[in-house]
């Protein structure tokens, strides 16, 4: 009990000393005070509360650095480095005829036949459905497509698209253009990535007679890893020429208004949209109108998301965008928002119609496309969706991409002249100008500039920066460094250790050893008690 009592005593004193050394030879500012016995009470207790009002402000300004990592891991800047658009691709670009069908082509339908009904909701897409027109006998049975029925009876691309210039070389425009359906109908697309790369289900719901020319090879791409390192001489989707119109993309195009049969508007015309080569683009919602009469201009701006690699390092939660391969779709082989929302909502309309519209991806193997028969519920569908009252929750994982790319372009328009045409005159020398007037529009897209600087995502506040800060922070207020933690651990662990457990540890087992021998060799206990008392 004795020895207990004694340790305690040693263990006490020598930590008082401990802790005063610590206090007189630490970098840390003030502390030297508190040990300092040439100075009162008084004195150190105004070190004391110096140094302790130092440790609050500290740990407030190290709270907010920590809050704002936290709250703000991600800046968007501007891209320090050009990128050339010889380096990226021509928009791709989508071209619908406002016209849903040729009027030849559907003049032998009733209006009570079953192609009849399928026009009537065709021409009013969108809209609430007649519910007399529902009753009908030729709506309950009719199980035709509007898929099917688009394709046989709308303007085909070969028709609409009389003349295609890319660069100043004139082209078969069919070598150019392929038609694809969207939810304006038939329509012809250009530099959208081949099929075998866009898609990974059924491709031919979508594109149906995707024929390149044989000497144009196409090629994968993504805003990400962007072209191959090796490209052949022609491949595709191609890249821009240069800047200006005469290295854009020129078209003629021919809208028969005199086949028309419905509109999806108020009147004749076009309506274009330019989107990524790596999206099949809705057409209805945001597209431009192109009318008809006129020569226009779309002088093209690029739009571009990138991101650092440091920012890959942070949750997806936090950064607010995926990098390529982090989110695998079901049908696009590419990942983009606008691909991951036009899955969602595919999931969304064939969980309430048990189908799936003929302008939306072909999600799962078993799914059929939507008939007639089911408009009235993909209608319904639809429209929740846009107010978004469907399908909320999987649109929230629909994140940006951390590298993107989108145009946005510039529209201005001058009526066709009566004569002294600058397109190309084997085009238009055989159709009079009251045809040209009421049914030729001509469109130009070209770039504006022949490099652009996207946004950059870079991390905000990195760990560096971090570390940085509260350094700073804590260096300005407590004289706090590196040597101190070390200054602390020393004092606190190494310094107890090597001179006060380890001695304390040897006398002890030399007692142990001391003691065994007294009791295993009792003629020995003399001369130990000599030991003891010496």
């Amino acid at each position: 009990m004795a020895n207990t009592q004694e340790t305690k005593k040693i263990v006490k004193t020598y930590c008082r000393g401990n802790v005063k050394k610590f206090l007189k030879e630490t970098t840390l500012h003030g502390l030297k005070y508190l040990a300092d016995d040439s100075i009162t009470i008084w004195e150190k207790s105004f070190f004391l509360c110096a140094f302790l009002a130092a440790i609050i402000v500290t740990a407030n300004l190290i709270a907010n650095v920590y809050a704002k990592w936290i709250s703000t891991p991600v800046i968007i800047g501007i891209s320090p480095h050009p990128t050339s658009i010889l380096s990226t691709p021509f928009p791709a670009i989508t071209v619908c005829n406002m016209n849903q069908v040729m009027a030849s082509r559907v003049a032998n339908y009733t209006t009570d036949s079953s192609e009849g009904v399928l026009l009537k909701l065709l021409c009013n897409m969108g809209s609430i459905i007649d519910e007399e027109l529902m009753e009908s006998p030729n709506f309950k049975s009719n199980n035709l497509t509007f898929s099917t029925f688009l394709h046989e009876h709308a303007q085909p691309c070969s028709r609409m698209l009389l003349s295609c210039s890319i660069g100043s070389s004139v082209q078969n425009c069919s070598d150019l253009f392929h038609e694809i359906m969207t939810d304006e109908g038939l329509c012809c697309v250009f530099n959208v990535l081949h099929p075998d790369f866009l898609f990974k289900g059924n491709t031919n719901k979508i594109i149906s007679d995707y024929e390149r020319a044989d000497n144009v090879i196409p090629i994968d791409w993504n805003p990400e890893s962007g072209y191959p390192k090796i490209l052949p001489k022609n491949y595709y989707p191609r890249a821009a020429s240069g800047t200006g119109v005469s290295m854009g993309l020129t078209l003629i195009l021919d809208a028969e208004i005199d086949n028309y049969y419905c509109s999806t508007t108020n009147g004749p015309g076009f309506k274009i949209g330019m989107h990524n080569a790596i999206e099949a683009t809705t057409i209805r919602e945001t597209a431009l109108i192109l009318p008809l009469g006129f020569e226009t201009r779309l002088r093209i701006d690029v739009i571009s998301t990138e991101a650092t690699a440091t920012v890959r390092n942070l949750r997806s939660n936090d950064r607010q965008c995926l990098f390529n391969g982090e989110e695998n779709l079901l049908y696009f082989a590419h990942y983009s928002r606008r691909n991951c929302e036009s899955e969602c909502q595919v999931k969304y309309i064939y969980e309430q119609c048990k189908c799936v519209p003929f302008n939306l991806p072909l999600l799962f193997e078993n799914a059929t496309i939507c008939n007639v028969q089911q408009t009235n519920c993909t209608s319904l569908a639809e429209n929740k969706w846009m107010k978004g009252d469907g399908g909320s929750s999987c649109r929230k994982c629909c994140l940006p991409a951390c590298f993107d790319l989108s145009y946005k372009a510039d529209a201005t328009s001058t009526p066709l002249r009566a004569y002294n045409y600058l397109t190309p005159p084997s085009i238009l020398k055989n159709m009079s100008m009251e045809y040209i007037n009421k049914n030729v529009a001509v469109v130009h897209f070209f770039y504006r500039e022949s490099v652009f600087h996207g946004d950059l995502k870079n991390v905000y506040v990195g760990f560096t920066e971090f570390l940085s800060n509260t350094g700073g922070i804590m260096g300005l207020f407590m004289g706090f460094s590196f040597i101190s933690v070390a200054e602390v651990i020393y004092f606190a662990f190494m310094r107890p250790i090597f001179e006060l457990i380890l001695p304390l540890r040897r006398k002890r087992m030399i007692q142990r050893r001391a003691n065994s021998m007294l009791g295993l060799r009792p003629h020995f206990q003399p001369y130990h008690r000599f030991l003891r008392a010496n």
